[in-house]
């Protein structure tokens, strides 16, 4: 497959400080050395070879930049908590990303084991409805044509796509509880690379071509697509954001508050209201964080942590993998094919009952269980789901619908752990054109039309994405964040490897995927093809699979790239050193302090 073809594949996946100690914290204070590396690494997209990172001290993980994966390194350096850095790590994200799959106007979602408590902590900064949006139902679609290979009218009202943003006030909430060092030196990285400008690499390249007809529309997104006024952005390319440079001071001068009350948020609801929105400033100022207690699974000796039990795909993973403990599939399933079955086919119960409600219905009624996600939970359930896997796949239901993302796993020298993801849940900077001060802004809306339509005007709509911490003898052992459209087969098929031993970590994520299938939306769920990426396996092991009832079939690697989960993991292991691992084509990078 040719490589613009591999590049487009890959949009699927993906407090106040003094001057001086904001200077320290700069990439202005790296070598130059460790500058060029970490640009040439970030331009290669993947890691070049299978690699271990450990450390007595700490560790950061994260998706997409090794940039910011060392942003986040040098907070734990200066004596930052696992809090700090997954905030630099986070931020910076998003600038080298130039936007594209994560946005400052996003949302965030967060498990967090504190080491002076030995508790874990869920944080919620998800979408808030516009409470003036009265017709939810007749909010204009997002166009997700590139993921789901269906065309879609996207036309209509774009400031109607929007929603109330939960980002900026999530990383303020996670540092203002959990932080220590100035939140402002914590957006120094960001600053940096934002005026000196980030070098365009073959994957942001790839973007802005695929994303010009929707940049197009508004002079603000002409004026982001060709920053000189007359060229497009290509490789080779520094992208300086003088805008977004200006927006980052202000908000290390005035906190968050900028974004919800502050010049942005005026600028934000003017550009959402002229585009047919029904934005507010009482809407932004009114936004608050929510912490919940986390949903625990127990297995063995581990407890699993995920957001709460109003998290679709924290609630997801943990019903599978509470299945597949009682199913007991005891070797990889990329190695047997019955682990195959077993594993695929609880995949796919598990996402269902995590997208609808009429399955989670029909699940209560034959096992005579609750339909509510701590039900799912119980050895009770899983032991009965995992005998009856078949009889409760023969219905239709839909899967659940993609976005893009960044996610990030820090573990700091005195044991806290942060495992955080956060997104813009839209195609690559929106299909609206909107861009506010160098922030181009999502359009969700769209995508979450049916959960809007259930909440009261103004409302928080449910999060699809989920953060996992495990914990034995009150103590973490690994945290996974995971990001694609394929998030909830990723995270279970790493995770229960972990707890069961299944292989090491460098190839349990080196391991071929599990992919969500979103090309068979309709018909029985059982009779769906199971999707895997071509080459990986040999043909006589899936007509083995074949032989156990599973319908599969091979897909090229750009439709891999455009389905496949990504995930950041982290590890604390027995001798207390802090572990992650990179894999070729997996685009997950890893760094010890």
């Amino acid at each position: 497959m040719s490589k613009s073809k591999c590049l487009r594949a890959l949009m699927g996946t993906l407090a106040l400080a003094t001057a001086a100690s904001t200077a320290a914290q700069s990439p202005a204070t790296w070598t130059a050395a460790d500058r060029e590396r970490l640009e040439q690494r970030e331009a290669a997209i993947f890691p070049s070879a299978a690699a271990n990172a450990s450390s007595s001290k700490g560790l950061v993980s994260a998706t997409a930049s090794p940039i910011a994966v060392h942003a986040g390194v040098e907070v734990l350096r200066a004596g930052g908590t696992a809090a700090d850095a997954a905030v630099a790590t986070a931020f910076t994200q998003i600038t080298t990303m130039l936007g594209a799959n994560v946005s400052f106007a996003g949302v965030a979602q967060l498990v967090y084991y504190d080491a002076k408590t030995h508790q874990v902590y869920a944080m919620d900064a998800g979408w808030n409805g516009w409470k003036g949006e009265r017709s939810p139902a007749t909010i204009p679609s997002t166009d997700l044509s590139a993921l789901t290979g269906a065309a879609v009218d996207a036309s209509g009202a774009a400031g109607r796509k929007t929603l109330v943003p939960g980002f900026m006030a999530g990383m303020s909430a996670m540092h203002a509880r959990f932080g220590r060092l100035p939140f402002g030196r914590l957006l120094a990285p960001s600053i940096f690379y934002a005026k000196r400008g980030v070098p365009v690499t073959p994957l942001t390249a790839a973007y802005f071509p695929m994303a010009a007809g929707s940049l197009s529309q508004t002079p603000e997104g002409r004026r982001f697509l060709m920053p000189d006024g007359a060229h497009q952005t290509k490789l080779g390319d520094r992208y300086a954001s003088p805008q977004l440079v200006q927006l980052l001071k202000r908000i290390q001068a005035h906190g968050s508050s900028e974004m919800y009350q502050g010049r942005w948020a005026e600028h934000f609801v003017s550009a959402v209201n002229a585009a047919g929105g029904n934005a507010t400033m009482a809407d932004l100022a009114d936004y608050r964080v929510r912490w919940t207690s986390p949903l625990d699974l127990h297995i063995g000796d581990v407890n699993v942590l995920s957001p709460g039990e109003t998290n679709t795909a924290g609630c997801s993973m943990l019903t599978a993998l509470n299945v597949l403990n009682h199913a007991g599939p005891e070797k990889p399933y990329w190695e047997d094919s019955q682990s195959f079955r077993t594993t695929a086919l609880t995949l796919r119960l598990a996402t269902v009952l995590g997208w609808s409600t009429d399955a989670g219905a029909a699940v209560q009624q034959q096992l005579g269980t609750g339909a509510d996600c701590p039900s799912r939970l119980t050895p009770e359930f899983g032991a009965s789901a995992a005998g009856k896997l078949k009889t409760l796949l023969g219905g239709n239901a839909p899967p659940a619908v993609g976005h893009h993302s960044a996610s990030v796993v820090a573990i700091d020298r005195w044991g806290n752990v942060a495992a955080l993801v956060h997104s813009s849940n839209t195609p690559l900077w929106g299909d609206t054109g909107l861009v506010v001060e160098g922030v181009p802004i999502p359009a969700p809306a769209g995508l979450y039309r049916n959960a809007l339509i259930r909440l009261p005007a103004g409302g928080r709509v449910p999060s699809d994405m989920a953060p996992l911490i495990a914990i034995r003898a009150g103590k973490p052992v690994f945290a996974v964040a995971t990001i694609g459209s394929s998030e909830v087969q990723e995270a279970v098929r790493v995770m229960d490897g972990l707890i069961h031993g299944k292989a090491d970590p460098a190839t349990l994520l080196a391991a071929p995927p599990m992919l969500l299938n979103y090309e068979q939306m309709t018909g029985p769920v059982l009779a769906r093809d199971e999707l895997v990426p071509a080459g990986r396996y040999s043909q006589a092991f899936l007509a083995r699979v074949r032989s156990t009832g599973i319908s599969v079939r091979e897909v090229d690697l750009q439709r891999t790239m455009m389905l496949r989960g990504t995930l950041a993991l982290g590890i604390i292991r027995s001798d207390d050193a802090r572990a992650g691992a990179e894999a070729p084509q997996v685009l997950e990078f890893a760094e010890a302090q």
